[in-house]
């Protein structure tokens, strides 16, 4: 799993002035049958080679092929335990990075002078971190969801349960609603506790959304008891039971995430396109997009996942059109064949905006209606 500061060591990594970088994402998933007995090696070899045919100088081609010896070398030795090895390699600044983790990315190489992290973004856009809260009257367990991985937080017992006595009549009446009175006062002050519990792992761990589960009526009070700030990220309650496995677990919280993010997209592409309309903090379109983001306005950036174009053709850029050179856009250098998103999506998480990926209906409305890109902006 890659974490927040380490994301952000490669946000704001760049190779030195002159010099590019390699970034591999290889995808080694053992339940794909393409990637049995090291077949996932291929691709690698395959899009190493198609960046070495296009390496430039002599200088150039020494630090790609520095960069390749060293990925060929960690890939050799590694043994897959995840779905994707991810590899950033920068001469330049004897940098070297790689992680594997079980979120599935499809297979990139890219030679640039920054970190290709576009794939690290929607991969933690698609997949946000969730806790799953799942208890009764007596025990709780709370659970993180995060890019496919899950981990169990903390476990909670309420105390100890009012013991019943025997007694005849009246007395029995009087003692049963006693009992009754007690067993509740204790389920509450337990529930109570989880709320606590809750808040610790926000500080802790910042979460994004929550899902409770476990019978009916204890989630029902659960969430009464919860603050405004955890009711606005509850998105489901599940019926799993407390003991459940965490496989089940992940299943069901995966498959919450995909119905929610159907829903959210779509609802956010509608909002997009109203606010744009009514020129409320909002663009859709390249043109627009591109100078909200040179700017630094963007708070969200967002687009259908095969959204592409390239530098070369890109009428928006200086180089095409302005009279700038195309080193002078972003401050960086481009290459003609580069995808002009992901220009904008790195700026975006410099600035310390987000991204949103969109899929299915959500995606082709933004393209029909919005030109395929747009952004929510801060001013």
């Amino acid at each position: 799993m890659i974490t927040h500061d380490e994301l952000q060591t490669l946000i704001h990594h760049a190779a030195k002035e002159g010099h590019n970088m390699l970034s591999v994402y290889l995808n080694v998933d053992q339940a794909r049958a393409a990637n049995l007995n090291r077949q996932f090696e291929v691709p690698l070899h395959n899009m190493l080679r198609g960046i070495e045919g296009v390496a430039g100088d002599v200088s150039e081609r020494g630090d790609f092929e520095k960069c390749a010896v060293r990925v060929r070398q960690y890939v050799a030795e590694y043994r897959p335990s995840g779905r994707t090895l991810a590899l950033f390699a920068d001469p330049s600044q004897d940098f070297f990075w790689a992680r594997d983790f079980r979120m599935s990315i499809e297979n990139h190489a890219r030679w640039l002078p920054r970190p290709f992290i576009r794939p690290f973004l929607e991969a933690r856009n698609r997949h946000p971190r969730y806790v799953v809260a799942l208890t009764d009257r007596g025990k709780t367990r709370l659970l993180t969801v995060y890019m496919g991985e899950i981990e169990e937080e903390k476990g909670l017992v309420a105390e100890e349960d009012v013991k019943h006595f025997d007694a005849s009549g009246k007395d029995q009446t009087r003692s049963q609603m006693r009992f009754q009175r007690n067993a509740q006062e204790h389920a509450k002050h337990h529930l109570k506790n989880v709320v606590g519990a809750l808040k610790d792992l926000d500080k802790s761990t910042q979460f994004d959304r929550l899902i409770l589960g476990g019978p009916s009526r204890a989630v029902a009070d659960l969430e009464r008891l919860l603050s405004e700030p955890l009711k606005h990220r509850v998105v489901s309650t599940v019926t799993l039971p407390v003991e459940a496995d965490r496989r089940t677990v992940l299943d069901e919280t995966l498959r919450v995430d995909e119905d929610y993010e159907c829903r959210s997209e779509m609802a956010l592409t509608e909002e997009l396109l109203t606010a744009a309309a009514k020129s409320h903090l909002a663009a859709i379109g390249l043109p627009a997009t591109v100078k909200a983001t040179v700017e630094g306005r963007v708070r969200m950036l967002v687009y259908p996942r095969d959204f592409m174009v390239l530098a070369k053709e890109c009428p928006t850029l200086p180089a095409n059109g302005g009279g700038a050179k195309l080193t002078d856009f972003f401050g960086k250098p481009i290459r003609p064949d580069e995808n002009v998103l992901d220009l904008l999506v790195e700026s975006t998480a410099r600035e310390g905006g987000k991204v949103e990926v969109l899929h299915g209906e959500a995606g082709n409305r933004l393209k029909e209606e919005g030109a395929g890109i747009g952004a929510f902006l801060r001013y």
